[in-house]
């Protein structure tokens, strides 16, 4: 059985997520994007369009994702705030109940995190948070 692609719903599902959490919103207001400019106000996220393979399991088909949240900031001398901007990434997402417009989600889990220097100059940081997910419809 083929599966279904519901990234889509997933990416919006996720965004919306992060843009109304309590922990990230002083963190990075509504800068939550999936395409970031280069006048591109810092700190801010970047959610990238999830990597898609099938998902068929009893009762359910759907895909499996692998989704990518980039953190971006400036102004710090040690990797501290950075690491706080992916810990409350992971904390929004990491076992979410988030309602999709179509099918449900059956699970999303952080897989890991990283942080890279910015190219852009001292005190400027990169971080990547890693999920899974499975989205899928009951058939």
């Amino acid at each position: 059985m083929a599966g279904l692609d519901l990234s889509p719903q997933l990416l919006r599902a996720v965004r919306t997520r992060l843009l109304a959490d309590p922990a990230l919103r002083p963190l990075v207001g509504d800068r939550v994007r999936e395409v970031a400019s280069v006048r591109e106000e810092w700190p801010f996220l970047r959610v990238d369009p999830p990597e898609v393979s099938p998902y068929a399991a009893q009762g359910w088909r759907g895909c499996a994702c692998r989704l990518t949240v980039h953190a971006f900031l400036r102004g710090a001398r040690d990797l501290g705030p950075v690491q706080e901007l992916l810990a409350a990434v992971s904390v929004a997402l990491d076992e979410a109940d988030l309602a999709l417009a179509r099918g449900e989600l059956l699970w999303i889990a952080h897989e890991r995190s990283l942080v890279l220097p910015e190219p852009l100059g001292p005190g400027s940081w990169h971080g990547v948070a890693r999920f899974g997910a499975v989205a899928a419809e009951a058939v």
